[in-house]
């Protein structure tokens, strides 16, 4: 089992660019390019207020919200 979600992205431009929305609304992930996955980010798994903040999040981001 692992404590982490790792959410993938058509490409790097969306992960990046997801990450700096994520950022602007005080939401902190891990980009994972270094990891040979440029177009994915880790997301850690909290309680689920706070995975519910980050899945709403991202929703907004992808215009689904």
């Amino acid at each position: 089992t692992a404590n982490f979600v790792l959410a993938r992205f058509a490409d790097a431009a969306d992960a990046e660019a997801c990450d700096a929305f994520l950022q602007e609304r005080g939401l902190i992930v891990r980009r994972v390019a270094s990891y040979g996955l440029p177009n994915c980010l880790r997301i850690t798994v909290g309680d689920e207020a706070s995975c519910r903040r980050v899945a709403h999040a991202i929703g907004q981001f992808k215009g689904l919200i």
